[in-house]
């Protein structure tokens, strides 16, 4: 392999990176600001259930 063969190559993965780039922001765009796809926070939920569940009570 010579040094134009590697140049080559490195063209070829920067143009395929940066077409599959475009495609994801397309992709991504129709969603709006609201459904971007990640959500903030925690997977618990925040609010406190009151059913007298204490785990180290040995009830």
């Amino acid at each position: 392999m010579g040094k134009k063969d590697i140049i080559i190559i490195v063209a070829v993965l920067a143009a395929l990176g940066f077409s599959l780039y475009r495609k994801y922001m397309k992709k991504n765009q129709g969603k709006g600001s609201s459904g971007s796809g990640t959500q903030s926070g925690s997977s618990f939920s925040s609010s406190s259930k009151d059913d007298d569940y204490e785990p180290y009570s040995k009830k």
